[in-house]
């Protein structure tokens, strides 16, 4: 049984036990094989149980259902491995790098934000894919990744305000986040958009993303320029 529901479905309640035992780990780091092979919707729990090696009673006796052993296995990873490893490695980087000119700072950070993503692939693309169907899920990641994340590049770039290498009339925030929906839509298209990612070079796409970031994408003589106004 599939137990996704689209988005603005109903959702059913879930209380994971706070820690799992030693027979729940093992069910749920098997399952996590068989997701990542096959996707959560097509794997059945007779699957897991023979990867797990052991009964398909016996996940019954530990989870209610398949979206039950899903949670309980991501929830935890993305709160005590993968939130924390992310933030932490971007978090080293700025500060090792910290006297280095803003642009080899944002290539460095798109470089890490890349081998962080090829380093977690199968997991990061099994959140990615089921945070559209299980909000529980969606919001843990978000919470605990993605804010996390843009409140480390908040602080960069305020501090790169304050020596000058942006513009101080601009909010802090609105900075912060336009290079962080940037960095997203770079780091993740080979997963979301794999047929147009092919055969692309990557570094003159990260070049074009950092100059589009810190020029816009008006032509030089045209930077400073009024607009000219736009029809209603």
């Amino acid at each position: 049984m599939d137990d996704r529901k689209p988005n603005g479905g109903e959702t059913e309640e879930y209380q994971l036990p706070p820690r799992l035992t030693d027979k729940q780990w093992n069910i749920a780091e098997a399952a996590l094989r068989v997701f990542s092979e096959k996707g959560f919707s097509a794997a059945t729990t007779s699957e897991i149980a023979r990867e797990a090696g052991i009964s398909e009673g016996t996940i019954f006796r530990h989870f209610r259902t398949k979206k039950e052993i899903l949670l309980a296995l991501l929830v935890p990873l993305i709160s005590n491995t993968i939130a924390p490893n992310s933030v932490n490695s971007i978090r080293q980087l700025l500060l090792t790098n910290e006297n280095l000119p803003l642009r080899e700072v944002l290539v460095l950070i798109s470089e890490e934000r890349q081998q962080f993503i090829l380093s977690n692939e199968k997991l990061i693309r099994l959140i990615l894919t089921e945070s559209q169907y299980h909000p529980e899920l969606r919001e843990i990641f978000f919470r605990e990744v993605g804010y996390k994340t843009q409140d480390v590049l908040l602080r960069f770039i305020e501090q790169r305000q304050q020596k000058g290498e942006l513009r101080q009339d601009l909010r802090p925030w609105a900075l912060a986040r336009s290079w962080f929906g940037m960095l997203v839509t770079f780091t993740l298209s080979p997963f979301l958009m794999p047929e147009r990612s092919a055969g692309e070079d990557k570094r003159k796409e990260l070049e074009d993303v950092i100059d589009l970031f810190l020029h816009g994408a008006l032509p030089p003589t045209g930077r400073g320029a009024a607009a000219p106004e736009c029809p209603l």
